[in-house]
């Protein structure tokens, strides 16, 4: 029997933890490889990639210690029969594999990227030839090869998808200006164009409505004070999106703001939505509830963390969750990477600022407590340790509870409300939930800047229906402005997950605590962007545009000069976004932006910000002088 083999699947029947863990699996490994066996990465349906251990027979295994336990069976059958020739028709090596002497990193086994001892996920699932194996114990490892780019451009060869997913993985994590024309390039020609792209109707709740066919363009419209009270004013729907009022003011094109202010004589702080009827007397409140329950069916996918009104606590990521990522976290590219011990994300060497692989256990910058830097933590979901590891509601860094003890706070147990690590993201925190929702006016007369976001908390449905319809209006103005977007790894519309606050396991695709925030007319969406503020040092600004119909006006000027201004006010240090290559001379040269070295990144790298591949991230640090005095 072969001792290497033998010790590791001894090893992982004690747990699979312990010291000598990765030599083990080294010399496993190479074991394998010497008796003819392949390793090679797999493309799954949902665009993951799993690394796979075929036998010199054909069967293919997906964990290491399945295809150990494999050898082992074969091994003591071929004392009766001679082995198996492999591939090259030699027959497999009998004798233990001896150490290369290579340094580790990654194993190259016809033309396919393998990850080294410490790179694989030791996974228990059916293969492709046996039983089921047994439940196991999984540990993240170190390293991980994946050439993402080279392994899905094989399989997209092979198999031939949805006109949705038709695009090849490494150019749909590309960012993409939408021409004019809706799209119907030979660039965009693989992507998804939403009907609701047309540059010339306007984005008002309306139009959403009347898209989803839940309202009739020239549908009668009525405001009235009670729901059984006289029609104060009666209106039409235009296919433009507005209502025309029938009192014969002269005024013939009112967005659903400014006839409910027009009905009553002045503007109103109630929500209009309630006051206007449809002739069968369906309110628009009504109707916007329908829309959100559309969309909620229409969206349901993969199961994602469980948003809870009390502060966050971190947990161990299950088997189904703690799949190895495919593309870095700070770059969106492919390549030989690290995984981190903690979560799934993968890192390039130098994307976190490290020269080779380092021995142990190894934690990415995000992972790590924001006192000790220490990434271990103690999982109970029913405990609260001291090596319990809590999250910031604002700023997103982690802490042990007892480092939070150590500088003085008095931290018991698990706050039942979201949890601030400190004043300064307790201030950021209710100054942008008190902003939500409201209409903040502009230099520019009729044009307000304002601010909203998905909650994700219990609410009255006709204000979570209302909100859900702002949100609707944001995202196809996005529509309108990028190519769609589809994120292979979940095959959703990287838009809608951002503007909706999808969260995930992730953390490049967990966009929990996204703003989206906007200039707007009258109801009407003109520019939107997409905000998250990581506490007093960093915001991000992934997704900017403005509707086709109101550009070379000034609409994304007057949009940055806002958010600076809120963001200076909120003592915010710098903000960054991903800039596309058409528009990179328009953030620098007309925006003050400026291109982000290696060293401004790894300054904020225990932050995950969102990026595209393609495009060239910058930064602009913020004006704190424009804050008000206290």
């Amino acid at each position: 029997m072969i001792m290497a083999i033998e010790e590791y699947i001894g090893f992982m029947s004690r747990g699979g933890r312990g010291p000598g863990g990765d030599e083990l699996r080294r010399r496993a490994k190479e074991h394998l490889l010497s008796s003819g066996w392949t390793f090679h990465m797999k493309r799954k349906y949902d665009g993951r990639q799993e690394l796979r251990y075929m036998a010199p027979h054909g069967a293919s295994y997906i964990s290491l210690i399945v295809a150990c336990k494999k050898y082992q069976q074969f091994s003591c059958s071929s004392t009766s029969r001679p082995p198996r020739p492999n591939r090259s028709g030699k027959a497999a090596a009998a004798s233990p594999a001896k150490p290369s002497g290579k340094k580790r990193g990654r194993a190259v086994r016809g033309g396919c990227e393998e990850t080294d001892a410490a790179g694989s996920d030791e996974e228990c699932s059916t293969a492709a030839a046996g039983p089921p194996c047994a439940p196991r114990t999984k540990k993240r490892r170190r390293v991980a090869a994946l050439y993402a780019g080279d392994a899905l451009r094989k399989s997209a060869a092979a198999k031939k998808k949805k006109a949705s997913a038709s695009a090849s993985p490494a150019a749909s994590r590309v960012l993409l200006p939408r021409p004019k024309d809706g799209g119907k390039t030979q660039v965009a020609a693989a992507a998804l164009v939403p009907s609701a792209c047309q540059p010339s109707r306007a984005r008002t709740i309306l139009t959403v409505l009347m898209e989803k066919n839940i309202l009739r363009p020239t549908a009668k419209l009525s405001y009235r004070r009670t729901t059984r009270g006289p029609a104060v004013k009666q209106g039409t729907v235009t296919v433009d999106g507005y209502i025309r009022c029938l009192c014969g003011c002269g005024r013939t094109a009112f967005t659903v703001a400014e006839f409910a202010a027009h009905a009553n004589g002045a503007a109103t702080t109630e929500r209009a939505s309630a006051h206007l009827f449809v002739g069968d007397r369906r309110s628009l409140s009504q109707c916007l509830v329908q829309l959100m329950h559309a969309d909620g069916r229409k969206n349901r996918r993969s199961p994602t963390p469980t948003p809870s009104p009390g502060a966050r606590v971190k947990r161990k990521c299950t088997t189904e969750q703690e799949d190895g990522d495919g593309v870095c976290s700070v770059c969106a590219d492919g390549g030989e990477m690290l995984l981190c011990d903690c979560c799934p994300s993968a890192f390039h060497h130098g994307c976190v600022g490290l020269d080779a692989t380092p021995q142990g256990e190894w934690f990415c910058p995000p992972c790590r407590c924001a006192i000790c830097d220490s990434g271990e933590f103690e999982p109970a979901a029913d405990e609260f340790t001291d090596k319990t590891v809590i999250c910031c509601d604002q700023c997103e860094r982690e802490y042990h509870v007892s480092c939070i003890r150590s500088r003085g706070d008095q931290l018991e147990c698990c706050p039942e409300g979201p949890w601030l690590c400190s004043q300064k993201c307790s201030n950021i925190f209710q100054r942008l939930q008190g902003l939500v929702g409201r209409s903040i006016p502009t230099s520019v007369e009729g044009l307000s800047f304002t601010l909203f976001r998905s909650s994700k908390l219990p609410e009255e449905q006709a204000m979570a229906a209302e909100e859900h319809g702002k949100l609707r209006m944001a995202f196809d103005v996005l529509h309108e402005c990028f190519v769609t977007l589809i994120e292979p790894k979940t095959q959703s519309d990287l838009s809608h997950d951002i503007v909706f606050n999808r969260e995930s396991w992730l953390r490049r695709l967990n966009f929990r605590g996204f703003n989206v925030v906007g200039i707007e007319k009258g109801g009407e969406l003109i520019t939107v962007g997409t905000l998250r503020v990581y506490g007093d040092k960093v915001a991000e600004l992934p997704l900017v545009g403005t509707r086709f119909a109101h550009r070379r006006q000034g609409m994304c000027h007057l949009l940055m000069n806002n958010l600076e201004k809120l963001l200076g006010e909120l003592g915010v240090e710098r903000l960054v976004l991903p800039a596309v290559p058409e528009l990179l001379q328009t953030w620098t040269e007309s925006f003050g932006f400026q291109v982000m070295s290696q060293s401004d990144k790894l300054e904020i790298a225990e932050h995950t910000i969102l990026c595209f591949q393609g495009t060239t991230m910058c930064h602009k640090f913020i004006n704190k002088a424009a804050a008000p005095q206290r």
